[in-house]
């Protein structure tokens, strides 16, 4: 419930949170390293008491921008997330008044949920039943298919990130990157040179992308507006 309620100050509903009780589903289900993916983990799991622990260590591992929170009765073991080194962003003791409880959760998804400092229309945020990745939009260089069926390559600035998803609905869901070959998405904002001859662009990590003939002007007239910004 209070999940719910102050998910609707950022627009968004209980779609985008997923619940495990076994930790290889969730180690299965985490794959991308968004910038604002929250974890709120018992320390107990399946009565084995520092499995929260070891579960945030692989997390952490993972996703160093990940937001972790420990959400449990053992206050004896608060000590032992320090020794872990995954830095936590809280630790919420579950005897917690429903006010005090609130307040926990309500900081935490402000700091998760803006931890950018930048426009909504400046972050490239995509989330599905099995993806969620949200990172600044100039961080993306361009996305291509991926051999593995049904996947997606995002190459970054800071990172590469394989997962689950179609080119045109990464199209829709940022419009600021364009279409230049019906295997690659790229953005604008990283191209440094457009070979005409070759039909192919130059991005910023120095990558090739090819171009179709069909796209060339759009992607042209494109990088022109660009320039003159």
């Amino acid at each position: 419930m209070v999940l719910s309620q102050e998910l609707k100050k950022y627009n968004k509903d209980l779609s985008i949170v997923h619940t495990f009780d076994k930790p290889k589903q969730l180690i299965e289900a985490f794959e991308s390293t968004t910038s604002n993916q929250l974890f709120f983990l018992d320390i107990e799991i399946k009565g084995e008491k520092l499995k929260g622990l070891d579960i945030a260590k692989i997390i952490r591992e993972k996703n160093p921008y990940a937001t972790i929170i420990f959400v449990t009765t053992h206050s004896e073991f608060m000590p032992l997330v320090f020794d872990y080194q995954v830095s936590a962003l809280d630790y919420i003791d579950k005897s917690l008044s429903e006010i005090e409880f609130r307040k926990k959760i309500t900081r935490a998804l402000a700091i998760t949920m803006k931890p950018l400092g930048i426009e909504n229309d400046e972050i490239f945020d995509f989330q599905t039943q099995h993806t969620a990745i949200r990172i600044p939009l100039n961080q993306v260089i361009y996305i291509e298919t991926s051999p593995q069926k049904h996947y997606v390559i995002l190459h970054g600035t800071n990172n590469q990130i394989t997962f689950r998803a179609n080119l045109k609905d990464l199209e829709k869901a940022s419009p600021s990157l364009v279409s230049c070959h019906r295997s690659y998405l790229i953005n604008p904002k990283n191209i440094i040179r457009i070979n005409k001859l070759k039909r192919e662009v130059e991005m910023t990590d120095g990558s090739i992308c090819p171009f179709s003939r069909t796209k060339a002007k759009m992607l042209i007239d494109t990088f022109k507006r660009r320039n003159l910004q």
